[in-house]
């Protein structure tokens, strides 16, 4: 065999890790090409039920590049972040609180753009505005446009800081092993390669509160299933009961605001500073500058409207009850309460779940704690404190007491219960203009809290419904459940159930049976001694749908249910379908997914909107930017709708070609497959198509003879009707092209090739080679082979090609003896080819002792060898040779590689060395 020509060597199927130790240099001497890494600026915990949890900071750090000329305008660009959960900052029309800020400008130095992106560019030598305010892009994702960025040289660096990042953390579930959910932020740069991958943690979801029934001295948990219990028939007064305990479960659940109340007014003071960049303020207020104008809502961004609030919602009180709650949070010594202080964290009860502060004062004070009087509507309450001050350093406690009145006289309800929550709870799941700040999700614990007895009344027959306060018909007459009678025994008495009450918005109690009968109406004989008879009902909720706009589509339930209302429980399918000349682009309310059909739980009244866009245009390419250029490598965005919605689209394809046909040329030919979410690329070299291959998974399998698609760095997007496919691309001929777009939907459309634009293909440079010593004397040379690569398909994939190493008089061999290394990349392997035999010699992995590579002319020490990623995105092959007597005199050093790219550079001369 020739030793000369490359040997076919197989892929390993294991990864090679490789470090990126610094951005690549494109030639020595030259200007770093500008490029970026994307990092978590704080990866902080977040609480599982916040709709509104402020998710870490994203921090984008850009080196390199040529900075623009002075005057010259700064090349601008778009950055878009996708979330593995919706998106919920505050919104001012398309405008958001979030936030970029470019090289972290001190607060007074902070300016940001008021008005069209296009208005706000930087020219070379003269800043502009430097805060830009976001747009929300889709329902999990926030786009910042027009922000200039100017390459920042060898030497210095740029940084984008994007604050305020809110997202719905309801939506993600809490680990159950010890390992949180992560927050996941996938970030794109128009025009610009991230080179560590654009996918990172932001934040994690965790389990943020335990509540406790605590007894009345605060030192046990209450264990029984039917909480507190009284004696029977005895009255009770202002006696405390209990006492309701929220635990951090970490030491950032309960958030302060980031200003002071009047501690009688309730009146907020100015809210602080919280503008310095990097800083954790550890408030419910994010990064905040009240110094930006009101434009958009710019004086606002960042800001909460209220600290952390804490829910206690109490159902079926005994009737007649008076129900006592601390306004503020206590400690207790020896079972006695005292107001919290020196230090300890403090809330205070506000009449408003949501809204402003309004502090509720005291009437009256029990065992030296001021309390007010909860009002009670049919066995309910709801008692809400707002945190006014709390230490991050710890996980803390809030206890607030409780205490009751009842008569003796009064009929029981069963077990009364409590539930406990963070607050204030919302049914906006979206990004909106008016919300509450933060909110969360109705997730409460429900706890026993007290056991009245069943009745007490001298009136021996109890007429109630379960559960209770539903209206009841006895002997014609309608009354409020429960009623007690004093009826004759022996004497015959109607009673009758309504077949369903409206107990709230949505909501409805549902006839099923009386406690002895399944008759709606029946006729009872009073027994000797007392009875009670107990109307039955069952709770549903209405599942409530809407059609935006009008008359563009229809929404169907499975089942069709009573009047849209379902059981407590029950799983109702929903469907949208669009008509006429529409598309249907998601579901929002009471889920988020652009899925025509989603299953709905009925825990509570749901609305749900189905969202429909009118089509235009039908099936087919809108455009692909840019439209025209050159260059060996580029990021393309190309664009396509689909007439019935983007999801409906089969395929979508990008062609470089002469012609639709290829012309007889070689050609890029790039495949989508939009169900499958992978990419493929059609091969020339083998005839078909290479994939599949998922966006932004690292691969370098994606090639034909003119182009090599980088997986790493392509990513698509849906919104509405139009596919965005991002697309870089590596050419490796050179050709004046065409660009076609091409694509299909479900409903068989095919648009076929539209020329959508021109590029004129440059072929990417051969990788250059060095070897350190590149010249010397020495029978036992230690040569530092450097083979440089460009970024495609070093961010973790597996590596392709190979590399070697000649020492000898030519490339041929020159008919004297030689010395000819190669290392199969892919399984990291080291050969020798031995003339003495005629053949390669190996394997032997790198860092392995062995004599295996041994000829008359050389040997290598595979114990001291080594191979591996090297700066610059290039591959370093260092190797210890013996150069035996037959090798002496004069030889030139050559090297050779396979790249990723998968060309071969033929032998390059990179030295010369003398063979003592």
């Amino acid at each position: 065999m020739n030793p000369f020509l490359p040997i076919p060597i197989s892929r390993r199927l294991a990864w090679n890790l490789l470090a990126l130790v610094a951005l690549a240099l494109t030639a020595v001497g030259q200007n770093m090409p500008l490029q970026c890494v994307v990092n978590s600026g704080t990866t902080p915990p977040i609480r599982q039920a916040e709709i509104t949890a402020t998710a870490g900071e994203i921090l984008i750090s850009c080196s390199g590049g040529i900075p623009t000329p002075a005057g010259q305008p700064v090349p601008t660009h778009d950055i878009q972040v996708y979330f593995n959960a919706d998106y919920t900052g505050r919104t001012t029309g398309l405008f958001t609180e979030s936030l970029l800020l470019i090289d972290d400008p001190s607060w007074p130095q902070q300016v940001p753009c008021t008005t069209d992106p296009s208005l706000c560019g930087w020219t070379g030598g003269s800043k502009g505005p430097n805060v830009f305010q976001g747009k929300v892009l889709a329902s999990n994702a926030v786009a910042f446009y027009g922000v200039p960025l100017d390459p920042p040289g060898d030497s210095g660096q740029r940084v984008l800081r994007l604050v305020n990042l809110r997202i719905n953390a309801s939506m993600l579930p809490v680990s159950p092993n010890m390992i949180p959910t992560q927050v996941l932020a996938n970030v794109s740069v128009t025009g610009i390669a991230l080179i560590n991958g654009t996918e990172m943690v932001v934040g994690y979801v965790q389990d943020a509160m335990l509540v406790k029934l605590r007894n009345a001295a605060g030192d046990a948990t209450v264990a029984s299933p039917n909480g507190v219990e009284f004696t029977s028939c005895t009255p009770v007064t202002k006696q405390r009961v209990a006492n309701l305990r929220f635990s951090e479960r970490f030491g950032t659940v309960f958030l302060k605001p980031n200003w002071t109340y009047d501690p009688v007014t309730g009146v907020p003071g100015t809210p602080n500073f919280q503008a310095v960049t990097g800083t954790i303020y550890n408030t419910a207020s994010a990064f905040y500058n009240p110094n930006f104008p009101a434009t958009n809502n710019l004086n606002k961004a960042g800001l909460a409207d209220s600290g952390t609030r804490l829910q206690a919602t109490f159902s079926r009180l005994p009737p007649g009850a008076t129900l006592y709650i601390s306004t503020i949070a206590v400690t207790y010594t020896d079972g006695v309460p005292a107001p919290n202080a020196n230090g300890l964290d403090e809330a205070r009860l506000t009449a408003n779940a949501s809204g402003a502060f309004a502090p509720v004062a005291a009437t009256e004070t029990l065992d030296g704690i001021p309390v007010a009087v909860l009002p009670i509507d049919k066995g309910s309450a709801t008692a809400v404190w707002e945190v006014l001050k709390s230490d991050p350093g710890n996980q803390g406690n809030l206890d607030f007491p409780v205490w009751i009145s009842f008569p003796g006289s009064s009929e029981g309800l069963g077990t009364a219960t409590v539930a406990m929550q963070l607050g204030p709870v919302s049914s906006e799941t979206g990004a909106s203009d008016t919300a509450h700040v933060a909110r969360f999700a109705d997730s409460p614990i429900t706890l026993p809290l007290l056991t009245a007895p069943s009745t007490c009344s001298s009136a021996p027959y109890l007429v109630t419904t379960s559960p209770p306060y539903l209206p009841v018909i006895v002997d014609g007459q309608t009354y409020t459940s429960p009623k007690s009678f004093s009826w004759q025994p022996g004497s015959t008495h109607t009673l009758s159930a309504t077949s369903a009450n409206v107990t709230g918005t949505g909501t409805r109690e549902v006839f099923t049976a009386w406690s002895d009968s399944n008759l709606s109406v029946r006729t009872i004989v009073a027994p000797q001694g007392s009875a009670t008879y107990t109307a039955n009902y069952k709770t549903q909720y209405l599942l409530n749908t809407t059609v935006i706009p009008p008359g563009c589509g229809s929404v169907t339930l499975n089942p069709a249910g009573s009047a849209s209302f379902f059981d407590v429980g029950q799983t109702v399918a929903v469907t949208a379908t669009p008509s006429g000349p529409c598309y249907f682009t998601g579901f929002s309310g009471a889920t988020i997914t652009a899925q025509p059909t989603t299953n709905l739980v009925m825990t509570k009244p749901l609305n749900i909107t189905a969202s429909f866009v009118a089509a235009t245009g039908g099936t087919k390419p809108v455009s692909v930017t840019p439209a025209s250029g050159s260059g060996s490598k580029q990021n393309f965005t190309a664009v396509f709708q689909g007439a019935q919605g983007a999801n409906t689209l089969r395929w979508a394809q990008m062609l470089v070609a002469a012609s639709p046909d290829g012309g007889g040329q070689p050609f890029c030919l790039v495949h989508y497959d939009v169900p499958g979410n992978s990419f493929w690329v059609y091969s020339d070299i083998y005839g078909f198509f290479q994939g599949p291959v998922n966006p932004q998974a690292p691969s370098d399998t994606l090639q034909s003879s003119a182009c090599a698609l980088d997986t790493f760095n392509s990513s698509p997007a849906v919104n509405g009707s139009q596919l965005t496919l991002r697309l870089r691309l590596l050419f490796k001929t050179a050709a004046a092209d065409n660009v076609y777009l091409r694509t299909l939907d479900y409903f068989g459309t095919d648009s076929g090739w539209v020329k959508s634009g021109t590029w004129t293909m440059a072929a990417m440079p051969v990788p250059t080679m060095a070897v350190v010593p590149s010249n010397g004397v020495s029978a036992f040379p230690y040569f530092q082979a450097n083979y440089y690569l460009d970024e495609y398909g070093q961010q973790g994939s597996l590596p392709r090609g190979w590399q070697q190493l000649l020492v000898a008089a030519d490339p041929t061999g020159g008919g004297q003896p030689f010395c000819y290394v190669h290392l199969d990349r892919a399984a990291n392997m080291l050969w020798m080819y031995s003339s003495d035999i005629g053949f390669f010699l190996g394997p032997v992995a790198p860092g392995a002792a062995s004599t295996m590579l041994d000829s008359s002319a050389c040997s290598i020490n595979t114990a001291a060898a080594s191979a591996g990623a090297g700066s610059n995105f290039s591959s370093d092959l260092k190797l210890p040779l013996t150069l035996k007597a037959p090798m002496s005199g004069a030889k030139k050093l050559y090297m050779r590689m396979m790249d990723e790219l998968m060309r071969d550079s033929g032998w390059q001369q990179v030295g010369t060395y003398q063979v003592p």
